[in-house]
C-alpha cells in the first residue's frame, strides 16, 4: 500500500467502507459510472455523494471517533428517520468495531429505506454470516453479486458460507472465481486493486483451507504461501500453514511459521492497543 504507515485491519475496513460509498472516490457526485473490470462488470457500488449534513457524521466515522458518529447520526435520524446515508453510517459506526449484532438492525434498515445503495448489503451480509444466519447471509450476498458482479467481495463471503457448510468443491470455486476478479482488477485498475490486497490474500487463504480440509497438503501449502507472499500480516494464513508444513513432514518450517504467525498476532495486538489510546 501506497501509505506513510502500516494501516490496522480497523483503518484498512473504514477506508474501504468510505471508498465504496463514494466518499473517497473522485468519481463521487460527478456522474460517473462505477470502475469495471477488463470484462466490462462493475467492481464496487455506483459512488454516491454524500448530503452535506451528514458530512461532519462522515468525518467522524473517518477519525474513528465512533461514539460522535453515533450521536451525530442519531441526532439526524431524530428529523430524518428514514435517510439511508444517516442510516447506512450509523450501522457501519458499530460494524467497523466488530459489533455485528449493534449494526445488522442499522443495515437493514438501510436497504429498506433504499433497495439500491448496494454499498450497504455487503456488510450487511458479513454481519449475518458472523452471526451465524447463514441463510441471510447467502441472500444478501447473492443480491450483492447480482448487482455488483465485478467485485470479488460477493464470491469470497458466499465461499466463506460454503465452508461454513463443508461444501468444499463449491466453496473452491467460490474462491477462484474472486480470485480471477481480483487478476482482473489488477489489470484494469491498479490503484484499487493495491488498497484490496488483504482481501486478495484472504482468498488465497481461505482456498487453502479447502485444500487442507481435503487433505491436498501441497495445494494448500501453495496457496497460504501466496496468502502470506500478499499480506505478510495474515495471522490465520500463517496458523494454518504450520498445520500443513507439520502434515508435510516440514517440522522446521512449521516452527518458522508459528513464530511468524505469533509475530504478527503481536503486532496486531500494538496496532489495536495504538488505537485505543
Amino acid at each position: 500500500m501506497h501509505r506513510s504507515h502500516r494501516e490496522g485491519p480497523a483503518e484498512r475496513r473504514i477506508r474501504l467502507a468510505l471508498l465504496f460509498f463514494g466518499a473517497l472516490g473522485c468519481s463521487a457526485g460527478t456522474g460517473e459510472r462505477p470502475p469495471t473490470a477488463e470484462h466490462g462488470l462493475a467492481t464496487r457500488p455506483q459512488p454516491r455523494p454524500i448530503a452535506p449534513e451528514l458530512r461532519p457524521v462522515l468525518r467522524a466515522l473517518e477519525e474513528q471517533r465512533f461514539g460522535a458518529c453515533r450521536a451525530l447520526a442519531q441526532e439526524h435520524l431524530a428529523a430524518h428517520p428514514q435517510d439511508p446515508q444517516a442510516l447506512y453510517l450509523l450501522g457501519m459506526s458499530h460494524y467497523l468495531t466488530g459489533n455485528y449484532g449493534a449494526a445488522r438492525p442499522w443495515l437493514v434498515q438501510t436497504l429498506e429505506a433504499d433497495p439500491e445503495l448496494e454499498v450497504a448489503r455487503e456488510p450487511l451480509a458479513y454481519s449475518l454470516l458472523l452471526l451465524g444466519e447463514l441463510g441471510g447471509a447467502r441472500r444478501e450476498y447473492e443480491a450483492y453479486v447480482a448487482a455488483v458482479p465485478g467485485d470479488p467481495k460477493g464470491h469470497y463471503g458466499l465461499g466463506l458460507i460454503e465452508l461454513e457448510e463443508a461444501r468444499l468443491d463449491v466453496a473452491a470455486e467460490r474462491f477462484r472465481r474472486a480470485i480471477e476478479l481480483f487478476d482482473e482488477l489488477g489489470r484494469s485498475d491498479a490503484r484499487q486493486a493495491a488498497t484490496r490486497q488483504a482481501e486478495f490474500a484472504e482468498c488465497h487463504a481461505r482456498l487453502g483451507e479447502v485444500h487442507f480440509a481435503r487433505g491436498e497438503y501441497q495445494a494448500a501449502r501453495a496457496e497460504l504461501l501466496r496468502a502470506t507472499e500478499i499480506a505478510p500480516g495474515n495471522i490465520s494464513a500463517f496458523y494454518t500453514l504450520s498445520l500443513v508444513h507439520r502434515r508435510l513432514g516440514e517440522e522446521a518450517l512449521a516452527v518458522q511459521a508459528v513464530g511468524r504467525y505469533e509475530s504478527a498476532r503481536q503486532a496486531l495486538l500494538a496496532q489495536q492497543r495504538a488505537g485505543q489510546e
